[in-house]
């Protein structure tokens, strides 16, 4: 993709993605013509503090194959104005009112004609030459239906702390539901999707995981690569935080439809052991702390005598972790 012309960084922004990268795209082994269309969608709502940068996150890739689809629900802070100045080099863009997230990624997707998929959230960014590296993972290994990359986390609400993820560890496939994939490093063959939709509109917050569990269902070949390819951003407002309760309950929900066979294990962690264990932490009282301890460890203990220990930990981890964010 050409960027002539394209609109200067503002006055003192010079890191990336406000600069181009001084070196030169990464060269391909072969005609250039074997390289794969790739499709990203950016769903978007009211983000224009972020969404300048996501959008020179991509297309300053400078990758000659790339479709760019930008699904706005309505913004009303300033998005529009920023989509519009970037329209030149965008394959597509809409700015209207829709049901969320999940369906703004669901209509990019059916707009899509890249053989290589995948979204970007407009407060997350792609690294120098991600692209690049997706495309050349799918041409090292044909077979692959699913690429994992790496994830550097980026920490707005302290000082702009960056921590790198690890990629899933193989075994992360017996149990897909589970916070494993990094979705802005995550992509996938079009054709791997065995629906007329990319992800579930009735989920807003555990879409992708649902989307990954598909993919383990209809037994897709799945690659990991080391490579860092995106950033994820904590700002202190992301759904994934500010949606704590919710995010829960669709955790219960998600792991309920991929091991029913382990009924009732979700909710009696939710609804039982998460209350004794938040009653414990807030309580003055050293009694009342001992005997909240002490119930919370031995239905622990119970349940894991009970049901495989793999998904009492898991959970464990997972409603913890959410309640307390």
């Amino acid at each position: 993709m050409k960027v002539d012309f394209f609109p200067p960084a503002p006055c003192g922004k010079v890191s990336w993605p406000w600069h181009m990268p001084k070196h030169s795209p990464p060269m391909l082994q072969g005609p250039a013509s074997e390289l794969p269309r790739i499709s990203l969608i950016t769903p978007s709502f009211n983000q224009a503090a972020y969404l300048e940068e996501t959008i020179r996150s991509v297309l300053l890739q400078r990758y000659p194959y790339l479709e760019y689809i930008i699904v706005d629900g309505g913004s009303d802070d300033g998005s529009v104005d920023i989509i519009r100045k970037y329209a030149p080099w965008i394959s597509w863009w809409v700015s209207e009112s829709d049901n969320g997230q999940s369906e703004a990624i669901n209509r990019g997707f059916c707009r899509s004609t890249g053989e290589i998929v995948g979204w970007l959230c407009s407060d997350d960014l792609l690294r120098p030459d991600a692209l690049w590296k997706v495309a050349f993972e799918f041409l090292r290994d044909p077979q692959a239906d699913v690429l994992a990359g790496a994830c550097r986390l980026q920490h707005d609400c302290d000082g702009g702390r960056m921590l790198d993820s690890p990629v899933a560890a193989p075994e992360w496939e017996s149990h897909p539901y589970s916070d494993g994939i990094w979705q802005p490093s995550c992509f996938f063959r079009k054709s791997a999707v065995a629906r007329d939709y990319l992800v579930d509109e009735g989920l807003h917050y555990c879409m992708d995981r649902e989307l990954w569990c598909h993919f383990v269902q209809q037994q897709r070949v799945w690659r990991r690569s080391e490579e860092v390819l995106s950033h994820y951003r904590y700002t202190g407002s992301n759904k994934s935080v500010v949606g704590n309760t919710a995010i829960v309950d669709e955790l219960v929900l998600l792991f309920n439809r991929q091991v029913p066979t382990c009924v009732f294990l979700a909710e009696i962690l939710r609804d039982i052991w998460l209350p004794l264990v938040l009653r414990g932490m807030k309580t003055d009282s050293g009694p009342k702390r001992m005997a909240s301890s002490v119930g919370a460890r031995a239905l622990a203990f119970g349940l894991l005598i009970l049901y495989p220990r793999q998904h009492v930990r898991y959970l464990q981890r997972e409603i913890y972790a959410y309640s307390v964010w």
